[in-house]
């Protein structure tokens, strides 16, 4: 994945509570093979931005051609809750956006977006209300996350720091994940295992070939 330090881009604002990950990638889609050219990115909140009929519904902020090309969202409350389907962050990345901002999420969800380098940002719902403000009054307006000095720059040009864990700052600014950190000690699990085939070489072992 791509590391994330600052991002100045411009913000949508979601004011929906409780959006859960049935919502963010409908289970109609979850059967779709993921690839290039063939992602989750259409299904994102198809149900929110979709009528019946699949007309664009026009108050859906992204639908509106001021925040058509939003890389941030700022959401309601408890966005991501519901099932731990990965594929909801999946859906996130797809559909092109880099980072959310909101006042709460849920832990697997957020979990699962800062594995696939998206940073999810808390703040008070008076701050996320506020933001919602700004960016109502100038549609298409750009915010900047700094991650590794931990701010939020809204459209006013106010500064807001943020929390977050160091491991996730870490992995974030470096771009690396799970598996990327176990691989950083493949010298040490090579040898590691060079040993123990040597102490107890009658011990099957699975084949790397």
């Amino acid at each position: 994945m791509q590391p994330f330090t600052v991002l100045t881009a411009v913000a949508a604002p979601l004011e929906v509570a409780k959006v859960d990950t049935g919502m963010i990638l409908p289970g109609r889609y979850m059967r779709r093979h993921r690839r290039p050219g063939h992602d989750y990115g259409e299904a994102f909140l198809y149900d929110l931005r979709f009528d019946e009929k699949g007309r664009p519904n026009p108050d859906f902020p992204t639908n509106q051609p001021a925040y058509r090309d939003a890389k941030i969202l700022v959401t309601a409350s408890d966005f991501g809750c519901g099932s731990s389907r990965e594929g909801a962050a999946f859906a996130v990345l797809d559909f092109g956006l880099k980072a959310l901002i909101g006042s709460s999420f849920a832990e697997i969800f957020q979990g699962n977006c800062v594995q696939n380098g998206i940073p999810v940002i808390t703040f008070p719902e008076a701050i996320i209300h506020e933001i919602w403000r700004q960016l109502r009054a100038q549609p298409g307006t750009e915010m900047t996350i700094d991650l590794p000095n931990q701010t939020v720059v809204t459209p006013d040009g106010s500064a807001h720091h943020f929390d977050i864990s160091p491991l996730r700052k870490d992995r974030l600014t470096r771009g690396i994940d799970d598996i990327d950190v176990t691989l950083e000690y493949r010298a040490s699990i090579d040898a590691f295992e060079a040993r123990r085939r040597a102490l107890i070489s009658w011990l099957p072992t699975a084949s790397r070939e």
